[in-house]
C-alpha cells in the first residue's frame, strides 16, 4: 500500500493513531472545496507495528477526531471525522470532510458578550483585498472558545474591498468563504493540511491572486503514446449552456425605480444550425449600462462554444509524484492526434484529484470552451479564449471609475 492513515484531535491536530493501514482508502481533493476521505478498517484493528488492538471505534470518534492520508512523506487531505458506519461483523469505515467543511458549521459572527445577541452585531471589513476578508472571516471564527483550530495564516494583501455581514443573517463561514470565490477575480481558497513534526497537523489557509497556483514550471505528462505512466481517460464534451440570445439585468435605480437591461445577440451557432437559446447575465451590483452591455456581448460568444473536460490518468510513483501536485495547479500534456483534438501540448489546470490507497490518480482538469468546428476549424483552439481576452478589455474599461 502506497500510504497510510493517521488520526487524532481535530481541536488541537495532535496526532494520537500513526500509520494505520486500512483495507481501503479513497480521497478526493478538490478546489475551493472540502477534501473528502473514506477509508475502510478491519475490526478489531491490530496495530501492526505493536501486534496491540486498538479501540477504534472509541479512540476516533466523529467530529471531534480527524484522519488524515500521508503519502511520500506529505500530508494529503486531513479533516473531521463525519461518521463511522459499521458493516458486521467486523468493518468499519471512517468518511470525513477538510477543515473548509468546519467552517460550514460556523457563523459569520464575533465572540458575543453574554448581553448580546446575533442582531446586536455585524462583522465588516473594509478597505482590503478579498484575500484578506477571507482570513478574516476565519480568524473570527477561530476566535471563539474551544474553535482554534491550528490554522496558519498568510500577511494580509492590500485592497479596495468591502464586506458587511450582518449577524441577524446567521451566514455560515463556508458560504461567505465560497461567495469570495465566486465573484469576479475572486480568490481560491484552501486549507491545505501539512505535518507539523510527527506529533501534529496543521492547515495553512492559502488564497490564490486571484488563481491559487503553483509557484514554479507547469506540471507535464506525456500521453501521445501508449504507456503505464498516463493517459487521456475521457474528453468530456458538454453543451447544456450554449446560447445564441443574452439578457442582461442590472442594477436598479433608486430615485427612478428604472432597472439596467442590456441584449445581445450572436449568429454563430444559428448559422451553423443550431436552434435559438437563451442566458441571463444577472449583475445586480452594475451601475453602467456599457458596462452590462459589455458583460451580455461576451456572454454571446462565451456561450458559442462548447465545454471540453479532460480527465487523465497518472503513475502515483513516476514524476510528477503524487504530493508534488494540487487543485489549482497548472499543467501541460503533450496529446497525439485523434478523432476529437488535433497533436500538441495542451495546458490545463487541474481541478481535482483523486485516488484510492493503491493504483493510479485521476486528474479532473477545469472546463475549457473550445469553439468545435464552428464558428472556426476545432484545430484553432485559441480562437475562443483570443475573442474574450478582447471582450474582457471591454468590461475593465467600463468598470474603470
Amino acid at each position: 500500500m502506497a500510504g497510510y492513515l493517521v488520526g487524532g484531535r481535530f481541536l488541537s491536530g495532535e496526532i494520537t493513531l500513526r500509520k494505520l493501514v486500512p483495507l481501503s482508502c479513497g480521497v478526493e481533493l478538490t478546489l475551493n472545496a472540502p477534501e473528502t476521505l473514506r477509508a475502510q478498517l478491519q475490526l478489531p484493528y491490530v496495530d501492526p507495528a505493536t501486534d496491540v488492538a486498538l479501540d477504534i471505534p472509541n479512540q476516533l470518534l466523529p467530529q471531534r477526531d480527524f484522519i488524515g492520508w500521508v503519502e511520500n512523506g506529505v500530508l494529503l487531505a486531513a479533516g473531521q471525522i463525519q461518521g463511522d458506519p459499521f458493516a458486521f461483523p467486523y468493518s468499519s469505515t471512517l468518511t470525513a470532510a477538510g477543515a473548509w467543511e468546519y467552517f460550514a458549521k460556523r457563523k459569520v459572527l464575533p465572540v458575543l458578550t453574554a448581553a448580546q445577541l446575533p442582531s446586536n452585531v455585524t462583522s465588516k471589513w473594509t478597505n482590503t483585498s478579498l484575500r484578506t476578508i477571507a482570513k478574516r472571516l476565519v480568524e473570527q471564527a477561530c476566535a471563539w472558545p474551544a474553535a482554534g483550530i491550528p490554522i496558519d495564516y498568510e500577511p494580509d494583501f492590500a485592497g479596495t474591498n468591502e464586506r458587511e455581514y450582518p449577524g441577524a443573517d446567521l451566514m455560515w463561514v463556508a458560504e461567505a468563504l465560497t461567495n469570495l470565490t465566486e465573484v469576479e477575480d475572486g480568490p481560491d481558497i484552501a486549507f491545505r493540511p501539512k505535518l507539523d513534526g510527527p506529533r501534529h497537523v496543521r492547515w495553512d489557509l492559502l488564497t490564490g491572486d486571484p488563481d491559487l497556483t503553483q509557484g514554479g514550471v507547469d506540471h507535464y505528462w506525456d500521453v501521445s503514446a501508449p504507456g503505464p505512466n498516463a493517459y487521456i481517460s475521457d474528453l468530456d464534451r458538454d453543451g447544456r449552456d450554449l446560447a445564441t440570445h443574452a439578457w442582461g439585468v442590472g442594477a436598479t435605480n433608486d430615485e427612478t425605480q428604472i432597472r439596467l437591461e442590456a441584449k445581445a445577440s450572436s449568429t454563430a451557432l444559428l448559422d451553423a444550425g443550431f436552434p435559438m437559446m437563451e442566458t441571463v447575465e444577472n449583475r445586480n451590483s452594475v451601475l453602467r449600462a456599457e458596462t452590462l452591455q459589455a458583460y451580455v456581448d461576451e456572454a454571446v460568444v462565451r456561450y458559442s462554444a462548447f465545454t471540453e473536460t479532460f480527465t487523465l490518468k497518472v503513475s502515483r510513483d513516476e514524476d510528477p509524484k503524487l504530493g508534488t501536485y494540487w487543485p489549482g495547479d497548472w499543467a501541460k500534456i503533450k496529446v497525439a492526434a485523434t478523432a476529437r483534438v488535433p497533436a500538441g501540448i495542451y495546458r490545463v489546470r487541474i481541478v481535482r484529484i483523486s485516488f484510492d490507497a493503491e493504483g493510479d490518480v485521476t486528474l479532473q482538469c477545469a472546463p475549457e470552451r473550445v469553439a468545435g468546428g464552428y464558428p472556426v476549424p476545432s484545430s484553432d483552439r485559441q480562437w475562443l479564449s483570443n475573442q474574450l481576452r478582447a471582450l474582457q478589455g471591454r468590461i475593465d474599461e467600463t468598470n474603470r471609475g
